[in-house]
Formats: structure tokens, C-alpha cells, sequence
């Protein structure tokens, strides 16, 4: 499936997998990498999601995030081991059946050998009905199944993958622009609550600096896709705060 011609407002959810982020003893960076990437083409995250390594759990996961989005994006859980489960919970959670792939097979066995232990080939199991993506230095693929995506853990890998995905995803832009005030939220708030209310289309934010090297008090964020609105917003901001409170703007 090719990206669409004309980008409209897409929403994904992003439901990463793993026993060893839940524990601590791994840090995430596949959400982080995915918040941002996704919002740069123009995709709004709606959920972020943690789940073990547990079929329950994830299609537990997988379920809600798909009522609420257009697309989920899962990381983590797609390999060899007992604990490699992801595969087996999107068939669940989709009501369709895992398959072995005659190509995943010959390309784990072209990888190991003959030889290859059963549990290996594992990893040519696959969603019926779920096209596969290949990047560019990665041996095996990601798979996309009714706008799920199944990438793996490995953040390198996962970042290859996505970006082989990412025409998939490419929505709407967002219109940023940003505000850097001389104030404390105090003396803003009642303007930035009265302007958030007329404005609706706009999600308007406020976010405090306490670093003493910093050059500005509250940074505020104005963001939409209607770059209109948004430009409409910051000049009823800019007309309604305090004479020498801002900064400057970006």
C-alpha cells in the first residue's frame, strides 16, 4: 500500500513490548525515537503503551490501542526465544492465524545453515495475510498487518525498519509555533486559559524553565494543522499578554 496522494490527519498508537523495559533493567528507546519521528510526519500519538512479554497483555494492548487509532506501531518480542510471543498475539488479536513463510524460512536457513535449530525457524512465523518490509542492512523483516506494525526491539534495527514504514504514515503536517516569556505561569494563566478556550483547534501549552541559565521564565507552544488557526492564536497571545513579558518567538 502506497502513501496516500494527499496527507490527511493520521493517529497511531505505539505499544512497546518487554519484560526487560517493565523491570528497569533496559531503558527504553524505541518510544522516544517513535514520539518524535511520528509527529514529524505529521502523525499524532495518541497512546504510549508498556506491555511484558505476555500473549494476554499484548493483545490486550493491542486491542485498545486499535479503537483508538489508525495505526499501532508495536516494538519488542519478535524472535526465536520462549519469550518471543508478538507474532502469535497480533494473529490473536486480529482473529487471524499464524503461518509459516516459505521465503522467512529459506532466508533464516540461508542465514544458519540447514543445521538451523527448529526454534530458529520461529522466526519465519508470521500474521496471515501480513505484508513484509525489508530495510536496507537488516536481515529479516517487519511486518505490516491491518495498519499494524510489528518492528523489532533492537532499537537499531527498529529505526532502519520504521523508516522503511514511514511513507505509510506520512499525515498532515504540524504548524508549531512558540513563545518565550520574561513571566511565571501566575501572571499568564487566566490569558492562556481564556485564549485556550477560544481557540479549540489550537492545543496550546505551557511549560516552565527552572534552569538559571536559561533566557526565559515559561516557554508556550501553540500547535495545529491548520496553520491558519495557529498563526490566528499566537497574534490574540501576543495582543493579550503583558508589554515586555515576551522574549522572542520562533
Amino acid at each position: 500500500m502506497l502513501a496516500e496522494a494527499n496527507p490527511r490527519a493520521l493517529s497511531a498508537g505505539v505499544l512497546i513490548i518487554g519484560n526487560e523495559i517493565l523491570s528497569g533493567k533496559v531503558a527504553d528507546e524505541n518510544g522516544p525515537f517513535l514520539l518524535g519521528r511520528m509527529r514529524g510526519l505529521g502523525v499524532e500519538v495518541r497512546r504510549l503503551a508498556i506491555v511484558a512479554d505476555e500473549l494476554d497483555e499484548i493483545v490486550w494492548g493491542l486491542r485498545g490501542l486499535r479503537q483508538r487509532c489508525d495505526w499501532v506501531v508495536t516494538t519488542g518480542g519478535v524472535g526465536p526465544t520462549h519469550d518471543d510471543v508478538t507474532v502469535a498475539a497480533v494473529a490473536a488479536a486480529l482473529g487471524r492465524t499464524v503461518v509459516r513463510s516459505p521465503e522467512l524460512e529459506a532466508l533464516v536457513r540461508s542465514t544458519l545453515g540447514e543445521g538451523a535449530p527448529a526454534e530458529a525457524l520461529r522466526m519465519a512465523d508470521t500474521v496471515a495475510g501480513a505484508e513484509l518490509i525489508y530495510a536496507e542492512g537488516t536481515r529479516l523483516p517487519a511486518m505490516v498487518v491491518d495498519r499494524v506494525a510489528v518492528l523489532p526491539g533492537v532499537p537499531a534495527l527498529m529505526r532502519r525498519q520504521f523508516e522503511v514504514l514511514a511513507p505509510k504514515l506520512e499525515g498532515a503536517p504540524f504548524v508549531l509555533r512558540q513563545v518565550f516569556l520574561d513571566v511565571g505561569e501566575p501572571a499568564i494563566a487566566a490569558t492562556l486559559g481564556r485564549i485556550a478556550k477560544d481557540n479549540p483547534r489550537v492545543a496550546i501549552g505551557s511549560y516552565p524553565c527552572f534552569d538559571r541559565g536559561a533566557d526565559h521564565r515559561v516557554k508556550l507552544t501553540l500547535e495545529a494543522r491548520d496553520r491558519a488557526a495557529v498563526e490566528a492564536a499566537l497574534q490574540t497571545l501576543l495582543g493579550a499578554l503583558q508589554p515586555g513579558s515576551v522574549m522572542r518567538t520562533s
